[in-house]
């Protein structure tokens, strides 16, 4: 008995997890949180001290897919496609576009406080639809297909070409049905570079049966890095190999 009870909590020492490091991180600011009828949720944030916008989408996998919005566009100019007039535009979002404002604000009302609606219908035409292990954008840096075992990652600026970018773009695919226990999340966290270390910008927590991509920055160029981890500690045996989650993204001047 004595062995057994030897063995037992060597186990539960072997697979307790040890306390992570405080982290400096930026505060995140709401600037809008939607909710479309499908249960996609799209939100923008501001953040400090890094100053920076960025958005997050958040899908229930096979009947909330994700709005496949243009890179090309400000997070001011997306949020005008994605909403119907009536709905009130963030001051913060004006101010990151700079001038040469769009023509679809005029007639927008602007406020300084954050913005909820729920209840609007998502673009139908504009909707990225995904499985498993399918690719999410037309072009990633990585991506690295759902399997067991997967074993946490980061990903920076330095390992593709080491030149300073304006956005972390990431996304993660939790593989495991809606009905899994809550606790076998992926996680993905976006960081930046301020000088002298680096300093998390966001974290989404991407429960069973949901996909979810995080963008972060705008107009400044920094090193960025997007790591990534899951809940079940990477364990292969995790629901004998059921525990997967895909991970792409990529690093945008």
């Amino acid at each position: 008995m004595k062995l057994l009870a030897a063995i037992a909590t060597t186990m539960v020492l072997a697979s307790s997890p040890v306390a992570a490091e405080p982290e400096e991180s930026d505060r995140e600011i709401l600037l809008a949180h939607i909710e479309y009828t499908t249960g996609l949720t799209v939100s923008f944030s501001d953040s400090r001290p890094s100053d920076e916008v960025g958005m997050s989408q958040l899908g229930i996998i096979g009947s909330a897919p994700l709005i496949d919005w243009e890179r090309s566009n400000s997070y001011l100019q997306t949020y005008l496609e994605i909403t119907p007039p009536d709905v009130p535009v963030p001051q913060r979002l004006v101010d990151d576009h700079g001038t040469d404002l769009p023509t679809a604000l005029q007639g927008r009302r602007i406020t300084s406080e954050p913005v909820t609606v729920r209840g609007l219908t998502a673009p139908a035409d504009a909707v990225l639809s995904a499985s498993c292990t399918a690719e999410h954008w037309g072009w990633h840096m990585w991506h690295d297909n759902a399997q067991a075992g997967l074993a946490p990652k980061s990903y920076t600026t330095h390992d593709f070409g080491g030149f300073k970018e304006r956005r972390a773009e990431s996304f993660i695919f939790n593989c495991l049905p809606r009905d899994s226990p809550g606790h076998l999340w992926a996680r993905h966290r976006l960081y930046y570079w301020n000088g002298t270390s680096w300093w998390k910008h966001a974290e989404v927590k991407v429960a069973p049966g949901l996909q979810s991509e995080k963008v972060k920055g705008s107009l400044i160029k920094r090193h960025r890095r997007v790591t990534y981890d899951d809940g079940w500690g990477s364990s292969p045996n995790c629901l004998m190999g059921a525990c997967k989650y895909t991970r792409e993204g990529r690093f945008t001047s």
